[in-house]
């Protein structure tokens, strides 16, 4: 795992991620809300065990220490991340991909998703996130996020953690990203479900980013409409309920 503070290193690191047929990235951010958070690093994992964080947003006055301009950041990785040529996957890409192109650095090429595809394989599974999804297929324990910025009100954004700190934890993100796509392939595609992810739900992914980023139109007064003729078939519906049971009860009531 190395941290990219330098333009050589930064200038290496694009050399090495346009050499590999596909690499996983993910982000380091100030907040969970992708349409508010600030870009504090990314991280890229090239191969299994070979990941690389570049910080460019965290409070040099808490924190000294080198990292780059957001400008030659995105000057060097921009074209990698918009070459469409360029295998990406990521874990809950949605998010990565809102911030980063709020950053001046638009994605495409995403193949995979690994949170899509686990939930695919066990859509009733609540453990589709990052940390349990290493633990259960890779059999690595991951460390937790609180560990870093801290819990209730003692809790800081990631901006306010040192690079030194946070560089490891952004890399295995992107090593572990990088490391489920071998394990889930196989079982979708025992599944036949392969081309369900990469057919339908990856090009479906920008589409609905598209939509969290500018919104969608509605028609209140058409709902409205809507609203008011469901209740009324609502309550005849209840009315016939009540006249084959011979008496009012609530039929919103399990017992009754």
């Amino acid at each position: 795992y190395s941290t990219v503070d330098t333009p050589e290193a930064l200038s290496a690191l694009a050399s090495r991620l346009r050499q590999v047929s596909c690499f996983a990235l993910d982000t380091e951010t100030t907040s969970t809300e992708a349409m508010q958070a600030r870009l504090v690093g990314v991280s890229f994992a090239a191969a299994k065990g070979e990941a690389y964080y570049v910080p460019v947003g965290h409070d040099e006055r808490l924190h000294p220490g080198r990292q780059l301009p957001a400008e030659l950041v995105v000057e060097s990785l921009g074209p990698i991340l918009a070459d469409p040529r360029i295998c990406k996957v990521c874990h809950n890409a949605m998010f990565d991909l809102i911030v980063l192109q709020r950053h001046g650095m638009p994605v495409q090429g995403l193949t995979v998703d690994t949170m899509i595809a686990a939930w695919l394989l066990e859509p009733e599974a609540r453990g589709i996130g990052l940390k349990n999804q290493a633990f259960q297929r890779l059999g690595v324990e991951m460390t937790n996020i609180s560990d870093l910025i801290g819990t209730g009100r003692n809790q800081m954004t990631m901006d306010q953690v040192s690079i030194a700190r946070v560089s490891p934890y952004a890399c295995a993100d992107a090593d572990m990203t990088l490391r489920l796509v071998d394990v889930l392939r196989p079982e979708l595609e025992e599944r036949n479900q392969w081309r369900l992810l990469t057919d339908l739900e990856m090009p479906l992914l920008p589409v609905l980013m598209r939509m969290e980023m500018h919104g969608m139109a509605v028609d209140a007064d058409y709902l409205r409409e809507m609203s008011a003729e469901i209740s009324q078939r609502l309550f005849d519906l209840e009315r016939q309920i009540h006249q084959q049971a011979g008496h009012r009860f609530n039929i919103s009531s399990t017992k009754q």
